[in-house]
């Protein structure tokens, strides 16, 4: 009977609430913090005496948690991780790399081949036969392999 008088508890719920809270922190995924949000609401609404029972505690505490999961979670998501869909190529270039002219170093092979950009080389990939010696453009890159064409503005 100890258990379930403690269980029954505002202690109990809050305690619980701030163990997820806390749990946020070792393990992120911003799921835990809602559920630890509902646990705080049912054992602050136990503490003022709006719900007494066990199974209206669990009720409400499963209603909460959903509710914050699914209600809040899309935007606490945003503004912790920031959003960044829908941003041009230019803005992503941090390097200001897009429309450098670049030396071609080897002859591309099944479009891939070798670049020089500001005294680097650089791996690079083409739809443009390109040989060493020629110069090419970057119009993209996907980590650090340049996409490169013989003439500015190209799609590859």
């Amino acid at each position: 009977m100890l258990f379930g008088s403690f269980l029954n508890g505002y202690a109990f719920w809050l305690l619980l609430g701030v163990a997820l809270l806390i749990s946020e922190f070792f393990i992120p995924g911003l799921v835990a913090v809602f559920f630890g949000i509902g646990a705080l609401a049912v054992g602050l609404l136990t503490l003022f005496g709006v719900i007494d029972s066990l199974a209206v505690q669990l009720l409400s505490f499963g209603v909460i948690s959903l509710v914050a999961l699914f209600g809040l979670r899309r935007h606490c998501t945003r503004w912790l991780k920031g959003a960044v869909a829908g941003r041009a190529v230019e803005d992503l270039d941090d390097a200001g790399v897009i429309g450098q002219r670049v030396m071609v170093l080897t002859d591309f092979h099944d479009g891939i081949g070798d670049v020089q950009l500001n005294g680097a080389k650089w791996d690079a990939e083409s739809s443009d036969p390109l040989r060493a010696g020629d110069t090419a453009w970057v119009i993209g890159f996907s980590g650090i392999v340049l996409k490169v064409a013989a003439r500015t503005g190209s799609a590859s």
